[in-house]
């Protein structure tokens, strides 16, 4: 028995270690694909999600557990959709760490079916839970694209911006993800937890009741996650723009200082 123990454990380091060579080159893949929002996100944490995906589909492929691809789908889904994502934005992603899987660890496509057809019913049996259309017929790993439709407030206020021919604004992005601010405001020290109104690949932009100055530079971790596993990164921003808005609330730009790519080690 030692030894059956040690062999299950020696294939576990393997995989994980595996799983740590996979992680960062599918994320620089995602951060490649401009038509999938999740590329607005730093290196570090599409690596994450890379890393889970690729460890939830390894229990399914080598133990025949699909609880964890499973769990991951609907986690995803619903922090997708409440994070302002369209339902294509996440069927890149899986599709993008599928194709990764295959080029970069040569999985079987076969073989990996099986998995496939979980995701498939996953999205299946959670359709109607989310505020998303998807077709019925939507196939996740299909290269063509799946057309689909969101209705929900985020969606209609860039569908007004395009209207109203606001260039500048509509290259912003309506996500919403939590942030943390830290650094020195314009009334003492200023530290804080709030969500992203809008994200593009230069900067991003948040309320506060903070006093906070132009041209103040600061860090802000993007994403921040208080959950167990996080990984909460800080990226140097200058503030940039300052909006009054009611209820005492400033609206605040910022421009990254830093690139959210893959860090030299």
């Amino acid at each position: 028995m030692p030894f059956e123990e040690d062999e299950a454990t020696g294939a576990q380091l393997l995989q994980r270690e595996r799983g740590g060579k996979f992680a960062p080159q599918a994320a620089d893949r995602i951060r490649a694909a401009e038509k999938c929002l999740f590329s607005l996100l730093p290196h570090e944490e599409l690596s994450r999600l890379a890393g889970e995906w690729y460890e939830s589909c390894s229990q399914a492929m080598l133990r025949g557990n699909y609880a964890p691809i499973d769990i991951w789908v609907r986690t995803q889904s619903t922090l997708a959709a409440s994070e302002g994502f369209a339902p294509e934005d996440l069927l890149q992603l899986l599709r993008i760490c599928r194709q990764s899987a295959i080029d970069v660890e040569y999985w079987n496509e076969d073989i990996f079916s099986a998995v496939d057809e979980v995701i498939q019913d996953v999205f299946g049996s959670i359709r109607s839970k989310l505020p998303w259309n998807i077709p019925d017929d939507a196939d996740y790993h299909l290269d063509a694209p799946v057309v689909v439709e969101q209705s929900t407030p985020i969606v209609e206020a860039v569908k007004e911006e395009i209207r109203t021919g606001d260039r500048r604004r509509f290259t912003r992005n309506r996500l919403q993800f939590p942030i943390r601010v830290f650094g020195s405001g314009g009334n003492g020290d200023a530290e804080e937890i709030t969500r992203t109104q809008s994200i593009s690949r230069g900067g991003l932009y948040f309320l506060s009741p903070k006093g906070y100055a132009k041209d103040q530079v600061m860090k802000i971790n993007f994403p921040y996650w208080n959950s167990p596993g996080g990984i909460n990164v800080p990226y140097a921003v200058k503030v940039v723009r300052l909006d009054r808005l009611p209820d005492a609330i400033w609206g605040v730009g910022v421009d990254f200082l830093e690139s959210l790519g893959r860090r030299s080690t």
